[in-house]
């Protein structure tokens, strides 16, 4: 195998190692910031959303 494959190869897995824990660890920061945070909780219920926006509102 010649170096510059060798290069080629090293480079891309070092970019997808890179990727892959940067992507795991905003995945964990923002878990926690879910779980800390009130504003951004679990989200509306299920009666809101199939109650769904009024269509009659006059301007």
């Amino acid at each position: 195998m010649s170096e510059s494959v060798l290069f080629i190869v090293g480079s891309i897995v070092f970019a997808i190692t890179v990727y892959g824990v940067v992507m795991a660890g905003g995945l964990l920061l923002t878990r926690s910031e879910i779980d800390q945070n009130d504003d951004r909780g679990p989200g509306p219920d299920h009666a809101e959303v199939q109650a769904g926006l009024p269509l009659n509102v006059k301007y």
